[in-house]
């Protein structure tokens, strides 16, 4: 007989699944029930503050959120499609949705980034129902490290489809983990909810697949885990071969009349080992950390648990094997790896590896981390709990640490397009027309669209003399700095307040009279 039929698994599942009782001669278990609401009410609100600081300063969009609205803001919904959607890296569900949204509010920093933290604050929601029947340490788990995360924080307010991605991931897995448990034995569920959480999990796959193509790579791979395994999750396996080709329509689509996923070439190729450090950067970036405190604290266990038990081998092990948290743990990762060996085998072909592409394998390694930590605590343990609860504070205190740091240098802000252009207005430099090596218009709204600018190439660099200042430095353009002074020799470079400096400059003749002091500019760093 199986070690893990020693105790029953309802016996196993109770303290987890079962409620807490609301009555009782002492109120304790009301209490206590109480308490963990608002313990979690108190999380979920800190965490859509923090990921909210910063929104109402409006401040500037940089180079990739110009990339966006400009696309957005096109005339026309054929234009869209044919200038933007079709040569581009993305499925057309963000550009879609942004145009519609441009359309009824503005293009204003503050509206359009509430598309993207809509999104973020509804993935901590659907991560704290999903988890409501699992356990109050694996629901604190899951929403603690999905709302640190870095990536959760910076992409909760980047006018980029990347929140979008994260939400119907996070619909997708937290279905898929209800299914999952559905079929546990004393969990059955009625057929009408079995029935809406099946086509909940399909058209969140759907959804994911078309607000990325890492979204779309991981619902296809969801989708052949399930059908490996019986189509437990989609009911049945011709369900799952449609859902299949659905995947695969808008893809077709873009190929046939876009090349399919363009404008990649700044993507470098990389080895596979540096496709798995960059999934590990992205979504878990406190890992090495998290698994030397964990090596630690096993080992400083296991020896005294030696000396305590030299007769008998420790039960944690079998306890674990037998736990269904640490079971659907494992699951989680699985699919987890089928898909990093997916992207690290597409990558052999096409470079697409870039960190916050793997943001729709956050909400998996949230669920994974929080089912192991459940299961660590179910064990009994005292020094087990104790050791896990040090681990898990370690990891979510570095991952808060950093999300922070990075949100703080993207409303500094990153690159301060909005206060340059800002200058320019009100100093009328370039009523004349200003040089530029970014004269896109479509690229440069909704700052830049109004003020004269005339893009010079940059094979023009033999002929930087005879180049017309006022001369704006766009995003990248660093590297012209030195060449238009040594060109200019009386002219003088300055900058917008900005957390990547000389990432934006204004280069000014020396007879200019304005004082670019007054408006908050500095001298470009040397």
């Amino acid at each position: 007989m199986s070690p893990c039929h020693e105790q029953p698994l309802s016996a196993q599942m109770k303290a987890v699944h079962n409620p807490d009782p609301t009555t009782g001669s002492s109120g304790a278990p009301c209490t206590k029930a109480r308490l963990q609401r608002f313990i979690l009410l108190v999380a979920l609100i800190g965490l859509a503050l923090l990921s909210s600081r910063g929104l109402f300063q409006a401040y500037s969009y940089w180079h990739d959120e110009l990339f966006t609205i400009g696309a957005a803001s096109v005339e026309s919904w054929a234009d869209l499609f044919k200038i933007w959607i079709f040569p581009d890296t993305h499925p057309p569900f963000h550009l879609v949705l942004l145009k519609a949204w441009i359309g009824l509010f503005g293009s204003g920093e503050i509206s359009t980034r509430l598309l993207s933290l809509i999104p973020a604050w509804l993935s901590l929601i659907a991560m704290a129902v999903a988890t409501r029947g699992g356990g109050f340490t694996r629901q604190l788990i899951a929403i603690l490290f999905l709302g640190t995360s870095p990536l959760f924080s910076l992409y909760a307010q980047e006018v980029r489809p990347y929140a979008w991605a994260l939400l119907f991931a996070t619909t997708a897995v937290t279905t898929m983990t209800l299914l999952w448990r559905s079929q546990r034995p004393g969990l059955a569920i009625r057929p009408s909810k079995l029935h809406r959480l099946r086509l909940g999990f399909g058209l969140s796959l759907l959804l994911l697949s078309l607000s990325h193509y890492f979204g779309l790579f991981y619902a296809a791979t969801l989708v052949a885990l399930d059908l490996r395994s019986g189509a437990p999750c989609l009911g049945r396996r011709r369900h799952g071969l449609i859902l299949l080709v659905s995947l695969t329509a808008w893809p077709l689509l873009h190929r046939l009349f876009g090349g399919g996923g363009g404008r990649t070439a700044w993507i470098e190729p990389q080895p596979v080992v540096g496709v798995i450090k960059a999934a590990f950067n992205g979504v878990f970036p406190a890992f090495s950390v998290a698994l030397a405190l964990a090596l630690m604290t096993t080992l400083a266990w296991a020896l005294g648990e030696r000396k305590r038990q030299q007769s008998r081998p420790s039960r944690l092990h079998q306890e674990l094997r037998c736990d269904p948290n640490s079971k659907e743990a494992l699951k989680l990762l699985a699919g987890a790896a089928t898909f990093l060996g997916l992207i690290c085998l597409i990558d052999l072909i096409k470079p697409l590896s870039v960190e916050r592409y793997f943001i729709v394998l956050l909400p998996a390694l949230a669920l994974a981390l929080a089912d192991g930590g459940q299961a660590l605590f179910n064990s009994g343990s005292t020094q087990t709990r104790r050791a896990t609860a040090i681990v898990l504070a370690v990891t979510i205190a570095m991952h808060f640490g950093h999300s922070q740091e990075v949100l703080s240098a993207k409303i500094y802000p990153q690159q301060n397009y909005k206060q340059l252009a800002s200058f320019l207005r009100a100093t009328d430099l370039c009523s004349q027309g200003c040089s530029s090596n970014s004269a896109k218009k479509e690229r440069l709204r909704p700052y830049f669209d109004t003020i004269p600018v005339v893009r010079i190439e940059r094979d023009q660099a033999d002929r930087w003399a005879t180049v017309r200042l006022p001369f704006i430095g766009l995003h990248g353009e660093q590297e012209l700095i030195r060449p238009l002074l040594a060109s200019h020799p009386e002219a003088s470079c300055w900058e917008p307040r900005q957390f990547s400096r000389s990432s934006t400059f204004v280069i000014l003749n020396v007879d200019s009279e304005q004082q670019p002091q007054s408006f908050g500019l500095q001298r470009c760093a040397k």
